[in-house]
C-alpha cells in the first residue's frame, strides 16, 4: 500500500517535472518566435534565422513528441499502478472478511467449548450420584440376596424337619 503511495508520489512528481519542462520549452519557444518575427523584419539575416528556427522547430518537434510517448506511458503505468492498487484492496477486503468469518467461527467454537464443559461439569456430577445410588443399590441387593439365601436355608430346614416331622407322624401312626 505504501509502495503505491510512493510510486503515485514519483509519478506525480514527474508529471510536475514534465510539465515544467514543457512550460520551459513552450516559453523558449515563444521566445524563438518572437525573435523570428524581428528578425523577418530585417532582410540581411532572414535567410540564416529562417534555417536555424526551422532547425530548432524539427529539434523541439521531435522532443515533443518524445516527451508525449513518455507522458503515454507513464500515463498507462499510473492506470496499471491504479488497477494493481484496487486489485489489492480487493484482496485485502477478502481476507478481511474471511478473517472475520473465521473469528466468528472460532467465536461459535469456544461458546460450544463451554457448553461442553458445562455439559460434562453436569454429567460427571449426574453421574458421580448414580455411581453412589448404584452402590447404594448393589448393597440393598446384596443385602436383600443374603436374606434371599437365609430364606432359602431356612425353607430346606424347614421342609428337612417337616419331612423328618412327617415320617415320625407316619411312623407313630404306623406304630
Amino acid at each position: 500500500m505504501a509502495e503505491a503511495g510512493t510510486t503515485d508520489d514519483r509519478l506525480a512528481q514527474i508529471n510536475d517535472e514534465l510539465s515544467k519542462i514543457l512550460e520551459d520549452r513552450i516559453e523558449f519557444l515563444t521566445r524563438t518566435l518572437g525573435e523570428t518575427q524581428r528578425f523577418t523584419q530585417k532582410i540581411a539575416n532572414t535567410e540564416m534565422e529562417i534555417q536555424r528556427n526551422t532547425s530548432q522547430h524539427s529539434r523541439f518537434k521531435e522532443e515533443c513528441d518524445t516527451l508525449a510517448k513518455d507522458l503515454a506511458k507513464l500515463s498507462e503505468r499510473v492506470g496499471q499502478v491504479g488497477e494493481e492498487r484496487e486489485a489489492k484492496q480487493n484482496e485485502k477486503y477478502a481476507q478481511e472478511k474471511e478473517l472475520q468469518r473465521l473469528e466468528w467461527e472460532i467465536a461459535d467454537a469456544r461458546k460450544a467449548i463451554e457448553e461442553s464443559g458445562e455439559k460434562i461439569k453436569s454429567f460427571s456430577k449426574e453421574k458421580a450420584d448414580l455411581d453412589k445410588e448404584t452402590k447404594r443399590l448393589n448393597s440393598d441387593v446384596d443385602k436383600l440376596e443374603a436374606g434371599v439365601q437365609e430364606l432359602r436355608e431356612l425353607k430346606e430346614r424347614l421342609l428337612g424337619k417337616s419331612s423328618a416331622l412327617k415320617a415320625e407322624l407316619g411312623a407313630g401312626g404306623e406304630g
